[in-house]
């Protein structure tokens, strides 16, 4: 573990590494946001998650939740600027080594961050393949024709073989442990 980390920061990051089936999504999430505190304190970013507002009915005389659900649809998964550029991006998990489904990916979300892009802002998803232990970074230019033609009968997955090829695995370094800022162009 690189010895600039706190106790604090390795304990995060031991626990977002540790994670069920269930929860592989979250695990990255939570890499991401650890990752996102690296950048901030080191004055290279400052990316949040975005929140999706929910609604909790609850039982009022026994306090328990009976039921959860989103109010509305969220934008993406994370937002936030470096050194003047503005960032926006999605992070999807899976547990298939063969492919990444296209089902994964919501409308809004592409239509989001093909906004964004469109705005000058730097719009890409976070792909990783959990058998794998690889994660890549793939420009919203990269992966739209696949989930355009997913909609019109097309192929419904992109094969595990063309992440290697046509996009920038993320890896660790520069103290951080998944250095996707890199692949902005951002910085270094």
């Amino acid at each position: 573990m690189n010895k600039s980390l706190s106790k604090e920061m390795e304990r995060k990051l031991n626990m977002a590494v540790k994670t069920s089936y269930a929860n592989r999504g979250m695990a990255l999430e939570d890499l991401i946001i650890f990752t996102n505190e690296i950048y901030r304190k080191k004055g290279l970013a400052l990316v949040d998650k975005v929140a999706t507002p929910w609604a909790v009915n609850y039982n009022h005389k026994t306090r328990k939740v009976f039921s959860a659900y989103p109010l509305e649809k969220s934008t993406v998964d994370f937002i936030g600027v470096s050194h003047g550029r503005a960032i926006a991006f999605e992070a999807k998990s899976t547990n298939i080594k063969t492919n990444f489904p296209l089902k994964n990916i919501r409308e809004h979300q592409i239509q989001y961050l093909k906004t964004h892009r469109n705005q000058g802002g730097i719009s890409f998803f976070i792909i990783e393949f959990t058998k794998q232990q690889e994660y890549y970074f793939v420009p919203i230019e990269k992966i739209y024709p696949w989930w355009k033609n997913s909609l019109t009968g097309g192929r419904k997955s992109i094969p595990y073989e063309w992440f290697p090829t046509h996009c920038d695995f993320i890896t660790s370094g520069h103290g951080v442990p998944l250095d996707y800022l890199k692949s902005c162009g951002t910085v270094y």
